[in-house]
């Protein structure tokens, strides 16, 4: 007796969810956001609601100060050495076109202790690892 079968493996991943955009990547990076919302820094609230999922995988946060945020140290104007300065209205700009240098300071973050810089990696430290893994299985077996 002979027994043939046409296994299709990119079918089987894409019928389990797991292809690149697929629905378990749509629930981890979803919980990769979600988890890390305590994590990232916090003011009026903009980087924290500026979380987006880009290329169906990508958990991003576009601020033009993310990159700041994320690094965690202070740049800083090279000529006038100071990070900005505040305006009438209340808020802080910087020189236009100036390129800033880092420093050695440190940024303070505010509005809960774990707010900070590289909120993903920490976050993942914390347990999210495991809770995301977690709703990944469930989404598989969907």
């Amino acid at each position: 007796m002979k027994v043939t079968y046409d296994f299709d493996v990119n079918r089987c991943i894409r019928n389990l969810g797991l292809d690149e955009g697929g629905r378990v990547q749509q629930v981890v990076t979803n919980e990769v956001i979600n988890l890390s919302e305590p994590y990232v820094p916090f003011d009026e609230g903009d980087l924290a609601a500026g979380a987006r999922i880009e290329n169906g995988t990508d958990a991003v946060w576009r601020m033009p100060y993310a990159h700041y945020m994320w690094g965690g140290i202070v740049y800083e104007d090279p000529v006038l050495h100071c990070a900005g300065f505040q305006v009438e209205d209340g808020g802080w700009r910087s020189r236009k076109g100036v390129q800033k240098v880092p420093t050695n300071r440190k940024l303070e973050y505010q509005n809960g202790s774990l707010r900070g810089p590289m909120w993903v990696p920490r976050m993942l430290q914390n347990g999210g690892a495991k809770k995301i893994e977690d709703e990944a299985r469930k989404a598989e077996r969907k």
